[in-house]
């Protein structure tokens, strides 16, 4: 403080090299920082990342955090049910719950109740308002996170219950609501597909199961051809399912699905694979993807064998929309299926050169 003047430049000047000095490294550790901060979130906003349970086991706090963590889960489970009609509220915990998905891992007994809970309000069929269609949204969004994050036969779970709650709003898809639950099915469709198409393996099996209970009431009708027998097979239900499984195979085939995979280094790459086979990824393997397309031949016999069923004037409708199912698979397999003689079939009924009444 009290030296001369050169000395006090001299300082102030050295000051300021210090000063800077210090402020170039400052910007360097904040930037340094930034970039592991940044790095750090871009791990943990990866909301469709397995998270294997050894993993948080491994983590040092994991034993005081655990029931905490079940006793949030389990809170957020009773607020998804009992909400009732507030859709707003409902979009809310459903957004929100996306961070949390991925540890539902190491809490199987709440990995369930909450499949059960989304599928609930995801196939709902009271409210069709513009509100409640972004909670159907959301909701399949956490059931797809689900079944890439939670361990291998969970998915299996996610697509016996998507599948069940979509053939049981399809008795209520008729031509009388074609504005309110016509839509609901096509969304409810279209999430299916985008399920179906994550892990071919599962697919395959789930497919086989139901595309032969259809064969099997299609078999019925054909040998009892009782009312009851015939009814089953011509109706609105029975047609929704062809269209769906029709839509899931000419995705798969059509190379159109989509696929849930996670980087991993080339080294590992096996070990990888196999982990992420049973976390429920590693989907859109062309080989597993001829499994799906070994179903369409008895797909199509199915869709054929119920025009053949009953050939009136009545059910003319019901075989315009069986051709339209064999020509979407056509298309998407590039392969030759005739349908020209079951249109010719229907101009030569009687009932069409007939004068109106």
């Amino acid at each position: 403080l009290l030296g001369d003047g050169s000395s006090g430049k001299g300082g102030t000047k050295d000051s300021k090299k210090a000063n800077q000095s210090k402020k170039s490294n400052k910007d360097d550790s904040d930037s340094d920082s930034d970039d592991d901060g940044n790095t750090q979130t871009n791990t943990h906003t990866d909301e469709n990342k397995p998270i294997h349970p050894r993993q948080l086991q491994k983590s040092p706090h994991y034993n005081t955090l655990h029931p905490y963590m079940e006793s949030f889960f389990k809170s957020t489970l009773h607020l998804l049910t009992e909400t009732g009609k507030e859709p707003r509220l409902q979009k809310f915990v459903l957004s929100a719950l996306s961070k949390y998905i991925p540890y539902f891992s190491s809490f199987p007994r709440s990995s369930k109740p909450l499949l059960k809970a989304c599928v609930k309000l995801w196939s709902a069929p009271l409210d069709t308002s513009q509100d409640y269609q972004m909670v159907r949204l959301q909701a399949f969004l956490r059931i797809r996170q689900l079944a890439i994050t939670q361990p291998f036969p969970f998915i299996e779970e996610c697509l016996k219950t998507t599948y069940l709650s979509y053939a049981q709003r399809s008795k209520f898809g008729t031509a009388s609501n074609v504005t309110t639950v016509l839509p609901t099915l096509t969304f409810m469709g279209n999430c299916i597909v985008e399920l179906y198409t994550l892990d071919y393996a599962s697919a395959y099996q789930h497919a086989f199961v139901y595309i032969r209970q259809l064969a099997l009431h299609l078999r019925t009708a054909l040998m009892k051809k009782t009312p009851e027998s015939v009814s089953a097979v011509y109706c609105w239900q029975y047609v929704h399912c062809l269209k769906l499984w029709v839509a899931v195979l000419s995705a798969a085939v059509g190379g159109k699905g989509s696929t849930a995979s996670v980087a991993h280094d080339d080294d590992d790459g096996e070990e990888n694979e196999r982990n992420d086979a049973k976390l429920g990824g590693g989907a859109g393997k062309d080989d597993e993807a001829n499994l799906l397309k070994s179903l369409v031949y008895p797909l199509t016999e199915i869709i054929l064998g119920t025009v053949r069923l009953i050939p009136i004037a009545r059910y003319v409708p019901l075989r315009l929309h069986c051709v339209r199912l064999l020509q979407q698979l056509a298309a998407s397999t590039e392969s030759f299926i005739p349908t020209t003689n079951i249109l010719l079939g229907i101009l030569d009924m009687k009932e069409i050169g007939m004068k109106p009444l």
